[in-house]
């Protein structure tokens, strides 16, 4: 079929699992600024009824506009993110991802889902270290690694080398086990075209660990 990615049948199986774990996470995000949102209509309804000093009316119902603002931007943020893990397969497309960024989005997901999987997260503290990837790939193909790992705890890591290009690696805790997860690790095979499709390469994949390379965003294409 035309246009479908070279990895949709396995990527599909992949979402499918992932979205059991974190669609609750992911709703209860979503739900949080709708309920804040709500409550900051309802105080600028009471305000707005009220009779007396206008001035001081408007001073407090400025006090509520931070807040407002502030969940209206976290209801677009997690609708967008809804949105983007609920999605059926599509062709990849490369785009700068910042580092920090997705090892925090994995390690928020991994904590919020069913599992509750415990998760050391050690950023890189530098916004301009950013691979160029397909993000919702490497984010299932780190997620699904997690969750179908016996392990309960992970350590998430960044490093980037001098090649130009950035490895990504988890850590399994394998003496803490979660004796309750059903683990249904994908094959070397298909987790190698998830993340060539990805743009990137699996340097390792073992129950202790997992490797993968992506080229940064910064660096000039290979020659």
């Amino acid at each position: 079929m035309p246009g479908t990615p070279p990895d949709a049948a396995v990527l599909s199986r992949v979402q499918q699992e992932n979205q059991r774990q974190i669609v609750g996470k992911l709703l209860h995000d979503l739900r949080n600024p709708v309920h804040s949102i709500r409550i900051s209509m309802e105080l600028f309804g009471r305000l707005a009824r009220r009779n007396g000093d206008v001035d001081k009316l408007m001073e407090r119902a400025a006090a509520y506009i931070d807040p407002a603002e502030t969940a209206v931007a976290n209801l677009v943020m997690n609708s967008e993110r809804l949105a983007t893990y609920l999605a059926g397969p599509a062709p990849a497309e490369l785009s700068v991802v910042p580092v920090d960024e997705l090892l925090t989005e994995i390690a928020v997901l991994l904590k919020g889902s069913k599992r509750r999987i415990q998760v050391v997260c050690t950023l890189a503290n530098d916004p301009a270290l950013a691979l160029r990837a397909d993000r919702i790939r490497v984010c299932h193909a780190l997620l699904h690694s997690c969750f179908n790992n016996p392990a309960a705890a992970v350590a998430l890591s960044a490093r980037a080398n001098g090649n130009g290009l950035v490895v990504l690696e988890v850590a399994f805790q394998t003496g803490v086990v979660d004796a309750a997860a059903r683990a249904n690790p994908l094959l070397a095979a298909e987790l190698q075209t998830i993340v060539e499709t990805a743009g990137g390469a699996v340097l390792s994949a073992s129950a202790a660990s997992l490797s993968l390379e992506f080229r940064r965003a910064d660096s000039p294409p290979p020659g």
